[in-house]
């Protein structure tokens, strides 16, 4: 029965992970390719680790970093901007704008777009780590306080691996399946 948080901790080598300068579509491939090589019966990553020139996780790209690589940048905000302090009236500002965003729709694929974006455009920095040796009831509480789905594992400050919010319930829920928790009140 697993009681630190080592004995969850998923090693970085089995994580899918790209450097900081790849792309959105590198990243794809790498989570692709990571899902692949999983061990049968284990939750499916859910995220991309990213690393700097150094080696050290900078970063991870989760769901909504795929989906943010898929919003072009606007300049309509800019444009609104202009076009109010010309003096045009609302309504035509309105209906301006609109055949503006219609005009300008973005008109690459998501593939194209994926192979243009940077990860570092997209990704969400990570701060938060736990010890290897630290008890598992400490994650509980770096779970809850930063509601995260993934807490980077440290040995003498340095990454060693993830702990995966997955991998943590799918532990807790084998351990209170083993336990007597039935409702003997019946």
């Amino acid at each position: 029965m697993a009681d630190r948080v080592r004995d969850l901790t998923l090693a970085l080598s089995e994580y899918a992970m790209v450097d900081e300068n790849a792309t959105v579509l590198d990243a794809l491939k790498a989570l692709q390719t990571s899902q692949e090589r999983l061990t049968p019966g284990r939750q499916p990553h859910r995220a991309v680790l990213v690393r700097d020139r150094a080696g050290e996780i900078i970063g991870k790209l989760h769901h909504f970093a795929f989906l943010r690589a898929l919003i072009p940048e606007r300049k309509a905000l800019a444009t609104r901007g202009l076009m109010h302090r010309a003096g045009v009236a609302a309504d035509l500002l309105e209906s301006s704008l609109q055949t503006l965003d219609l005009l300008t729709a973005d008109l690459v694929d998501t593939c194209e777009r994926f192979k243009h974006v940077s990860v570092r455009e997209v990704l969400s920095p990570i701060t938060i780590s736990i010890d290897e040796d630290a008890p598992l009831l400490d994650a509980t509480a770096h779970f809850l306080k930063h509601q995260t789905a993934s807490l980077l594992v440290t040995r003498q400050g340095r990454t060693v691996g993830i702990l995966r919010l997955s991998d943590f319930f799918d532990e807790l829920s084998r351990q209170v399946s083993q336990g007597d928790c039935s409702d003997e009140r019946s």
